[in-house]
């Protein structure tokens, strides 16, 4: 997976269905390699690169914290995906 593929993430409603608490249809819609990427820490600055890309788009005042926070749940979601994957 590129890293550019990373900027097609739809951030906003991760960021939105995580403080809801509503994961599961909004990510059956992401192919499981997106995940398998996420899932690996060493993606990590890349997936928090692209949360605070989208982030800015909404809100220019988005910090580097917050997307921080943003990419830690969705590489937390994603290991969480591909474990499950893996072990049916």
């Amino acid at each position: 997976m590129d890293k550019a593929d990373l900027n097609s993430l739809p951030w906003k409603e991760i960021k939105e269905i995580s403080e809801k608490g509503l994961f599961e249809e909004v990510f059956k819609r992401i192919p499981k390699a997106r995940f398998q990427f996420a899932a690996k820490e060493e993606n990590r600055e890349a997936l928090i690169d692209s949360a605070l890309k989208s982030l800015k788009k909404t809100n220019p005042d988005a910090s580097y914290e917050q997307a921080v926070v943003l990419a830690e749940l969705m590489q937390g979601f994603a290991r969480k995906v591909v474990e499950e994957k893996n072990n049916p």
